[in-house]
């Protein structure tokens, strides 16, 4: 199993869902791949690559509306909102109750080293830290499994 380099849990927010509030926590994990910046933002960032990888069936509309399934029956749907060539993809996830919460895969290049993460940041439910992490885990290893890192 493949472990991130690093945990981030930032800017603690709240939200009202109707009469109820709940907390979120923004989620960014670190991973350490040995890949070429080039390779890895074709899995960020294109449907085949994404399918690859992060979910079991992706579909596109209208360019930048994802709609991403799995295996047991759960989906999400997401607008791309930007798209930096060999460095970020960023998604608007529909039905999110704050507007402001997005998911992103970033990449960054050691400018000395040449190494490179992928830094995924998601938001998350306050509790639910661990087991998202772990997801996003299993998924990292499909993707090393996937580009041979």
């Amino acid at each position: 199993m493949f472990f991130p380099l690093k945990w981030f849990f930032c800017n603690k927010t709240q939200q009202s869902m109707a009469a109820k509030k709940s907390n979120r926590l923004k989620l960014e994990l670190e991973y350490p791949l040995r890949s070429s910046a080039n390779i890895l933002y074709q899995y960020i960032s294109t449907p085949s690559g994404l399918q690859s990888w992060f979910a079991d069936h992706v579909e596109v509309a209208a360019g930048s509306k994802y709609k991403f399934k799995w295996e047991d029956g759960t989906e999400s749907r997401a607008v791309m909102v930007r798209n930096v060539t060999n460095k970020y993809v960023k998604f608007n996830m529909e039905g999110s109750a704050n507007a402001n919460e997005y998911m992103e895969f970033r990449i960054d290049q050691d400018d000395i080293t040449g190494d490179v993460e992928l830094i995924i940041t998601e938001f998350v439910n306050d509790g639910e830290e661990e087991m998202a992490a772990s997801i996003w885990d299993a998924a990292i290893d499909a993707l090393c499994n996937t580009i041979g890192a």
